[in-house]
């Protein structure tokens, strides 16, 4: 199967090419693909991504787990001065692939809440991993970064900095 296009860091794997006994993917995203990535989240720079997964096939009939990491280095922008933010994102990564429920709609899926995967739903008879990096990623920035000594900013601040005009529609909100 190959990659879409329109997926900055693809990486396809066919769920047939996963063994009774798993297989294991080191996998690293290329200087463009990088750059890609920076354009899609908004970043600075993405200095790298890689990640190491193993796939499992699940007792339970089509489903799958993925177990690994995935390490960033990345520079984000301060969301009060626009200074260069380095961060660095190191995140274990446990997902449980369930077929879609497209698919078996009159089906019950019982979920055990002392479960800590991650269950996410497939389509089709492949995993991206380029793509499950680079969400894992993402979800794993922080999402107000600050630069050192730069301001932060409360919610009672922002009520004190409210115009009069906006005052007054605060007012007739809690009539």
């Amino acid at each position: 199967m190959e990659s879409d296009p329109n997926i900055e860091f693809s990486r396809i794997v066919l769920f047939d090419e996963i063994g009774a006994t798993g297989a294991k993917y080191h996998i690293e995203a290329k200087e463009e693909e990088c750059r890609g990535l920076t354009r899609r989240f908004q970043l600075v720079a993405i200095h790298f991504l890689k990640a190491d997964f193993e796939l499992f096939q699940e007792s339970e009939p089509g489903c799958y787990r993925i177990e690994g990491t995935v390490v960033g280095d990345v520079i984000q922008s301060c969301v009060s001065t626009l200074k260069d933010v380095p961060a660095q994102v190191h995140v274990i990564v446990n997902i449980l692939l369930r077929p879609s429920r497209e698919e078996n709609k009159d089906e019950e899926f019982i979920i055990d809440l002392e479960d800590e995967r991650d269950i996410e739903y497939y389509t089709s008879e492949s995993i991206d991993l380029g793509e499950t990096a680079a969400q894992y990623l993402y979800l794993n920035l922080d999402p107000f970064p600050h630069a050192p000594g730069a301001p932060e900013f409360s919610q009672d601040e922002s009520k004190e900095t409210l115009s009069p005009l906006a005052q007054a529609l605060e007012v007739l909100k809690k009539k």
